[in-house]
């Protein structure tokens, strides 16, 4: 039994014994079992020893998956499918407080932790508008031809996700694959993997999805090679770094082609024109990078500002920086917690500490540790960075904001922006709208927001370009990653 205790309310989740597979948990068959603690890193403390599973697992998840995919989920309609995942939806909001402390339990700030909450049962409730409209095109052809499309599900689905949004991003890859009738074998982060197998109990417990259609297999990278490698499976979707994502599109190319999707990092410029309202764009640059301590793979980190603001602005974006309440993350008055877990909050302090000692860039505020207990790192900012500097280059994944040198024209600060390995996303802060529409089409990444950031719609695609990925998470066009286009010609005389 894990208890965790908010200041709301304490909260106890049944016992788990091992990955979830065919609607139950059960103890994991692989050769060498290993159990995996799972810390508090607000407070150092242990959360729970997860028992773990390993290749033998994800072959049985395998096996389940494609039992329920020719069997009972086979016969489930549009409409049937529709109402799952309405009901799926229906558990998380009844559910929603116990998700929420597990999710805060990570480090994230409870109040975001609710809001990622709300936002899965948002996505839930979209797709399942979907469910029963999936269509293809009919063709005018010649007398006696009958040519059409239609979309098949692509079958059993290996999807990855990383641990900055647990149950967010599980939901994101979960409810298009569920809406097009494939089955899932999921594997969470390591590091995140206790709202995910809760998820699946509550689903076979709550809902009418049959058993098979939604396995969880914790564990890690053995895990997600077993998921990349298996020959059952059809198609992988996989979100977190950069390197993890080649090692996936390598396995992929090595064990015989499948589908595949990958939401990977990225070093997102936020740029500021004189015209911009000030106040309002201090408040969404610090949103854009600090929100859930800079863990994003969209987080703003390199801030453009032109010549002749940036001394009002950063003074502003400091006051605003001296407001932050850090603490436990289980606690609603603090609104903004720890990294998740030692080996992130080392890497990120690594960038830190090799910047102070070079001494450059020149570090504006914050900088280090916040305490001495948990993984709390200052919401910092460095300014007048060098564009080549490993601080503007490197996906820090952490509370680290780099303001480069100020900008004099579009042109060069288009040039700027787009000089990077990365294309996820991009902010645009002006009150010119032809300006803005200037810099949506020149900049080179998949999601430009204007006068605002981070506000990711259910019913828009999120996904990058260059390095940060393949593919699209959300919005229709997610129904084209979760779903085969056949072709049919056909002779009626």
């Amino acid at each position: 039994m894990t208890t965790i205790r908010t200041a709301r309310a304490t909260h106890k989740f049944p016992q788990i014994v091992g990955p979830f597979i065919n609607n139950k948990f059960q103890a994991s068959v692989a050769a060498k079992p290993v159990s995996r603690p799972l810390y508090n890193p607000c407070n150092e403390e242990l959360l729970v020893e997860l028992p773990e599973g390993g290749p033998e697992d994800v072959d049985l998840a395998v096996q389940a998956a494609r039992k329920a995919l020719e069997g009972p989920w086979k016969d489930f309609s549009g409409k049937k499918k529709r109402n799952v995942l309405l009901e799926i939806a229906a558990t998380i909001e009844k559910n929603m407080e116990d998700l929420t402390a597990l999710e805060a339990a990570c480090g994230k700030p409870y109040l975001e932790a609710k809001f990622d909450i709300e936002d899965s049962i948002d996505c839930l409730r979209y797709f399942a508008g979907h469910a029963d409209k999936l269509s293809g095109r009919a063709f005018a052809t010649e007398n006696g031809i009958k040519s059409y499309t239609l979309r098949k599900p692509v079958g059993v689905c290996g999807l990855i996700t990383s641990f900055n949004y647990p149950l967010l991003l599980a939901i994101w890859k979960v409810a298009p694959a569920l809406a097009c009738g494939n089955t899932i074998v999921l594997k969470p982060a390591h590091q995140t993997p206790l709202s995910s197998l809760l998820l699946g109990d509550l689903i076979a417990k709550n809902t009418s999805l049959p058993e098979g259609v939604l396995n969880v297999v914790p564990g890690g990278a053995e895990v997600g090679q077993a998921i990349v490698a298996h020959p059952g499976v059809n198609k992988c979707s996989f979100t977190g770094s950069g390197a993890v994502g080649r090692k996936v599109m390598a396995g992929i190319a090595a064990t015989g082609l499948k589908g595949l999707t990958l939401e990977l990092g990225g070093k997102s410029p936020l740029i500021v024109f004189k015209d911009a309202n000030m106040d309002r764009t201090v408040e969404d640059v610090f949103g854009a990078i600090f929100s859930n301590m800079g863990q994003n793979c969209c987080a703003g980190s390199r801030l453009y500002l032109e010549q002749g603001i940036e001394h009002e602005f950063l003074a502003k974006l400091k006051a605003r920086i001296a407001q932050v309440e850090i603490g436990s993350s289980l606690d609603e008055r603090y609104d903004y917690g720890a990294m998740v877990d030692r080996a992130h909050f080392e890497r990120v302090m690594g960038f830190l500490n090799d910047a102070k000692a070079r001494n450059a860039p020149e570090l504006f505020v914050g900088g280090g540790r916040h305490g001495d207990k948990g993984y709390f790192i200052q919401p910092t900012v460095f300014v007048n960075v060098p564009e080549d500097d490993r601080l503007a280059r490197e996906e820090i994944f952490g509370p680290v904001l780099c303001v480069m040198k100020p900008f004099t024209s579009i042109d060069e600060v288009i040039q700027r922006a787009n000089a990077t390995p990365y294309g996820l996303a991009s902010g645009v802060f002006t009150s010119d709208l032809g300006k803005a529409e200037k810099m949506v089409q020149a900049l080179d990444s998949g999601v430009t927001w204007v006068n605002t950031y981070n506000s990711c719609s259910v019913h828009l695609p999120f996904g990058g370009v260059k390095e940060s990925g393949i593919g699209k998470d959300l919005g229709a066009e997610a129904l084209d990653e979760y779903t085969t286009v056949k072709a049919v010609t056909m002779r009626i005389d």
